[in-house]
């Protein structure tokens, strides 16, 4: 059976890296909202609730790959029901399964360092500041979910906690 990994977390936790490595070491379709995000920005005609038709675009593409057989990993903040509710319906419509995975950073200094310092390989990706992030509303969790805590730990022992996770299942 198909498995739908949908990462959520705060920006600058490392979701982006973990999800990268597991699409790599597991051959699962890797989709990343920042990437289609900053494509249609560059477009010129993006709507006002961009992000809303980002997350629905992003759906139909795991929900097709995984009618395929294919293991998606969904690389997205996730902050609000509504948004998690999509992905299972994306994974319950391809009769796939859906882990998820909280990624988080336990240590608000490295977080804020990571915040500050870090680049993107996206190119015109405007990154959120600080600010930004502590700011933005973050819903807790309602649903059984794993997490991998990010803080003082190197990206192999993250992904080695991941991939722990995915297999104990």
């Amino acid at each position: 059976m198909a498995r739908l990994i949908t990462l959520a977390g705060l920006p600058g936790v490392g979701k982006s890296s973990i999800a990268r490595v597991l699409a790599r070491r597991t051959g699962a379709v890797w989709l990343r909202i920042d990437s289609m995000d900053q494509a249609i920005w560059a477009s010129g005609t993006a709507p006002a609730d961009l992000l809303d038709w980002t997350y629905r675009a992003a759906q139909a593409v795991a929900t097709d790959n995984l009618a395929l057989g294919l293991d998606v990993i969904a690389d997205c903040v996730n902050d609000c029901e509504e948004a998690r509710e999509g992905w299972e319906i994306a994974a319950r419509k391809a009769g796939a399964e859906i882990v998820w995975i909280e990624v988080a950073c336990s240590d608000a200094d490295e977080h804020r360092r990571r915040i500050e310092t870090r680049s993107t390989d996206i190119a015109g990706l405007s990154l959120p500041g600080w600010n930004a992030v502590v700011g933005r509303a973050y819903a807790p969790w309602e649903r059984d979910h794993l997490t991998v805590d990010t803080a003082r730990r190197s990206l192999e022992e993250c992904v080695e906690e991941a991939l722990g996770l995915l297999y104990r299942r």
